[in-house]
């Protein structure tokens, strides 16, 4: 616009405009001059931000051994690097993830944090009263904050309220059977305050309602022929993501759960050619429609991503820097970016 022009637009107008830009213009703003940056972290404008619902989810990533960290945003088909070697203040392994805060456990002290990993603050759990658990994830409080959950061998678990800051205890009850294996690939579903948990002998879904304890399990057998099942969410229903071996061919396949039948009805397949009659392994996480995959054989790794509501298959390209270092590792999870989300 013409700066006569400009220079008349409403001031009151200025955090409703900007507040609906994507997120990465407006850290491109923060950078203008001190008076934009003061103007973009002022209270009044996060609350403008905070109305306006972030669509797109985007990818926290590590590469080899999470040393390597990335965040993908889909919209833009953009990585953003904080620093390539990953950074001592900031844990490691993403578990889960929930309102723009994403869960972590820390394997060198084998504590469980929450962060907003685009203000980089975090908060380290308190202890709980379970030593060794062989599962945790993350999910929604209401609209004041979120809980965590970890399950331990034998069937107890506990839940963290960040409202009330601490631990409670409970047991599974003996009606459902302990799963003796669940899938270190398959990452668990949030919808709600429900936690959705893949497991393996027996073959079914595990769900936890977070606010009540309730726990209740659903088993019925995976679809023939696949490996690497992992669970995915879109728009409230749960989604198996997998590898599908037919006559010497390798497919990504997409599969929707009914919740009333619980038959699994194909959705989307993707042909591997560069991976005929080899073995591969699959990596995938994903909410809100957009999925995060990695599929490796050797020495041969490809990354996409994948629209459930448009079934549109990109091909996603590393930044040269991880390209130096080997990724043949990748974990991660995606979480709804947030300026305001505090740990």
């Amino acid at each position: 616009m013409k700066p006569q022009i400009w220079e008349n637009f409403p001031e009151d107008l200025f955090e409703i405009v900007l507040a609906r830009l994507p997120l990465a213009s407006i850290f491109c703003f923060r950078t203008v001059c001190r008076q934009w940056n003061n103007f973009l972290t002022s209270q009044s404008f996060f609350q403008h931000f905070d109305q306006i619902s972030q669509v797109n989810p985007w990818f926290y990533t590590t590469f080899g051994n999470s040393n390597y960290v990335a965040v993908y945003d889909p919209f833009m088909k953009r990585w953003y690097c904080p620093s390539v070697t990953q950074t001592p203040d900031m844990p490691v392994l993403p578990v889960s993830s929930t309102r723009g805060l994403v869960c972590f456990y820390d394997t060198s002290y084998h504590d469980l944090c929450v962060c907003n990993p685009l203000t980089r603050s975090f908060k380290i759990l308190p202890t709980g009263s379970i030593a060794s658990w062989v599962f945790s994830g993350m999910t929604m409080n209401g609209s004041a904050g979120y809980r965590v959950l970890r399950l331990g061998i034998g069937g107890e678990y506990e839940i963290y309220d960040s409202v009330t800051k601490y631990w409670s205890l409970g047991q599974i009850h003996a009606g459902i059977m302990i799963p003796q294996l669940f899938p270190s690939f398959s990452k668990p579903v949030a919808i709600g305050t429900t936690l959705y948990i893949r497991h393996m002998f027996p073959e079914g879904i595990l769900s936890c309602d977070t606010s009540t304890g309730v726990w209740t399990q659903h088993l019925f057998p995976a679809p023939l022929n696949t490996s690497y099942i992992t669970l995915v969410e879109s728009d409230g229903h749960i989604m198996y993501v997998g590898l599908l071996t037919e006559n010497d061919a390798t497919y990504v396949c997409i599969w929707e759960l009914s919740k009333t039948s619980l038959l699994l009805k194909e959705v989307d397949r993707m042909k591997c050619l560069e991976f005929y009659k080899k073995v591969a392994d699959l990596t995938c996480f994903g909410t809100k429609g957009w999925l995060m995959l990695h599929l490796q054989s050797h020495n041969m790794y490809h990354m996409f991503t994948y629209n459930i509501a448009n079934r549109e298959w990109l091909k996603v390209f590393v930044p040269f820097e991880i390209k130096l270092h080997s990724y043949n590792q990748v974990s991660g999870t995606t979480f709804q970016p947030c300026l305001t989300a505090m740990p």
